[in-house]
């Protein structure tokens, strides 16, 4: 009877060491994935627009913070159309390989018009956001 007790005993004790482990592991992290959104740091620094007979908007997005970011969704807003990109070729089944930012580095982006025409006057709004879904706005009015 004795040894039937300790090896449920045992048993149990087993069971709820493997489930606190495992809990302790999947919230570090979850608190790892919080500390890397908070120091994911990354802004549009430009933004230009060529009106000419193939108008295009040039983005440059710099990353100044801790760690790399991973740029995957751009989303272009203007005279109540939106036309979203998808680097590096807009293809949307690639989004989640995106264009990836060291620390430090930025990159230009080439969008070309789409759903949304690029006009004078026109105030066009742009969303870059990461694979983290962090996100970065920045609006303009072209001249």
């Amino acid at each position: 009877m004795v040894a039937v007790v300790i090896s449920i005993g045992i048993g149990v004790q087993g069971m709820t060491h493997s489930a606190t482990t495992i809990m302790r592991i999947d919230y570090f992290d979850k608190v790892m994935d919080s500390v890397y959104n908070i120091k994911e740091r990354f802004r549009i620094e430009n933004i230009a627009v060529n009106i000419t007979s193939a108008s295009s908007l040039q983005l440059w997005v710099v990353n100044f913070g801790d760690y790399k970011v991973n740029i995957t969704t751009i989303k272009v807003s203007g005279g109540g159309n939106e036309s979203y990109y998808y680097p590096p070729d807009n293809n949307v089944n690639v989004a989640p390989n995106g264009v990836v930012l060291s620390p430090g580095e930025f990159e230009r982006f080439d969008i070309e018009e789409g759903t949304v025409k690029f006009w004078k006057g026109i105030v066009v709004s742009v969303r870059v956001e990461n694979e983290r879904e962090n996100k970065a706005y920045e609006t303009i009015q072209i001249p």
